[in-house]
């Protein structure tokens, strides 16, 4: 059985590391689970920085400065893809964000759907709504 391959949000990594989150207990099950299984984690840049952005505001300069190196220790060792948006990529999302009426999408909601689209991800570990019109499993469901 091939491992599930899973795209990481910032929603997604902040309910993981924030303990005052109120998805941090089905979120961090959920990360240990994708873990336990060796699923395939993906992200980009730019989810990877807002969610440290994040940390910083919530739970401190030291917390999010951890995370960082985590995010990077996980980079080196495999454990996690994390891409760049290329100009390509940024191209063919914003192409898409202009087409769609709901004002609630962001750009990099459809950044984060060219690459799940792109990679043949399976599913969104994420707490933004605003994904499930993508038409792409969210989880972890709540």
């Amino acid at each position: 059985m091939r491992p599930i391959k899973v795209f990481i949000d910032s929603s997604g990594w902040h309910a993981i590391v924030d303990s005052k989150d109120t998805n941090h207990t089905h979120a961090k099950e959920y990360f240990l689970h994708l873990l336990d299984t060796q699923a395939n984690l993906y992200t980009n840049v730019l989810e990877t920085s807002f969610a440290i952005s994040k940390v910083k505001q919530n739970c401190g300069l030291n917390v999010a400065t951890e995370f960082s190196k985590l995010i990077d220790q996980s980079l080196l060792s495999n454990n996690l893809n994390v891409s760049w948006v290329s100009r390509r990529h940024h191209r063919s999302a914003l192409k898409q964000f202009f087409t769609i009426k709901d004002y609630e999408i962001e750009i990099r909601h459809c950044l984060i759907f060219e690459e799940v689209k792109k990679k043949k991800l399976n599913i969104i570990f994420s707490f933004d709504d605003a994904l499930k019109s993508f038409g792409i499993p969210l989880m972890p469901q709540i």
